[in-house]
């Protein structure tokens, strides 16, 4: 058997397994586990992946994200529809399906921030907090990753279709299960392990006791993830399990800043890998008009006094001049001009 039908027997065996790291190639799990294989099946799939142009990326592919190969059950195989960037600085925004004006106004904020903030936006493309985060994210010229419950050819929910054409054109939707799978209710809490593994946090917003999201939040504390939650209305249902998880030690998000500065060093290490050469590079006008307002040294909270900028834009023309050899960070939120 050539590779992907090697890849689409497993997806159909749903074999999962808790380390993938012992093994060398997707041969040998095939070899060791010997799954049932239905050719019928197989040849269906690997007709539909043809004509739908998805990509499937098992384990061991040099295009399988290096997150994911750190978690606990790491997915074996990947279907992709659109352009799959493991490259990018993912974060996750989960939360209620039926959220409240205030849930769908903190999505909207926080998810255009953090894209505007360079970070690529998961989630679980359900209706609700889910796709808001990913249309925002969309139309702030984001990227965004859609993670699926069932088979890459079913969108769900129907009324999805618009977004799933989006995501497809302008991020990717992903799943590990094979292609037919319904959208069962117990697909769900498996397919949160993967939006948490691909993010370096994670943000609930809105959530009751029981939901799902919790899920989410549980899988990113085993990862070693930061989780925030946005604070609810102690009354609301709708706010029980996000104010639950302040109360348990999840960071307390009441400003897209909260998420942003957090992730200062992980963006600062990205910085000094970029390439030298843009220290070269001429300044944008509002990076002058920014460095023009450092006298010395300055604080975030000075510069934002003295430009009338947000606290997000400076953070986000800090790196750019810290790229270009304008400034240097002192500590926390503290720079020096050079």
């Amino acid at each position: 058997m050539q590779r992907s039908e090697i890849a689409i027997a497993l997806s159909n065996s749903n074999i999962v397994l808790k380390e993938l790291k012992h093994f060398n190639a997707i041969e040998e799990i095939y070899e060791k586990y010997n799954p049932k294989v239905d050719k019928k099946k197989i040849d269906s799939d690997l007709n539909y992946v043809y004509k739908n142009n998805i990509e499937v990326i098992d384990y061991f592919d040099e295009n399988y994200p290096q997150n994911l190969k750190n978690i606990d059950y790491p997915p074996i195989v990947l279907f992709v529809k659109g352009h799959f960037d493991v490259s990018k600085l993912f974060f996750s925004i989960v939360g209620t399906r039926y959220p409240s004006g205030y849930g769908e106004k903190c999505t909207s904020i926080f998810s255009k921030e953090l894209t505007l903030s360079s970070f690529s936006i998961v989630s679980g493309l359900a209706r609700g907090i889910d796709s808001i985060a990913h249309k925002i994210c969309l139309q702030n010229k984001g990227y965004s990753i859609g993670v699926l419950g069932c088979g890459i050819d079913i969108v769900y929910p129907k009324e999805n279709q618009p977004l799933f054409d989006m995501m497809a054109q302008m991020g990717a939707i992903i799943t590990e299960f094979a292609i037919q799978t319904p959208p069962n209710a117990y697909n769900f809490p498996r397919r949160n392990r993967i939006i948490t593994g691909l993010s370096e946090g994670l943000l609930v917003v809105e959530a009751d006791i029981k939901s799902g999201s919790l899920i989410s939040a549980k899988y990113a504390q085993e990862q070693s993830k930061p989780v925030f939650a946005i604070p609810g209305e102690i009354f609301s249902k709708r706010s029980f399990g996000t104010n639950q998880l302040i109360k348990d030690g999840a960071f307390l998000a009441q400003d897209p800043s909260d998420i942003i500065l957090y992730f200062y060093k992980e963006m600062k290490n990205a910085i000094k890998d970029l390439d030298e050469n843009k220290k070269e590079t001429e300044l944008t006008k509002k990076e002058t008009y920014v460095l023009n307002s450092i006298e010395g040294e300055a604080s975030l909270d000075e510069i934002a006094d003295k430009t009338n900028l947000s606290i997000d834009e400076i953070v986000c023309v800090i790196f750019d001049l810290e790229v270009k050899g304008a400034i240097k960070r002192l500590d926390f939120d503290r720079v020096r001009k050079l």
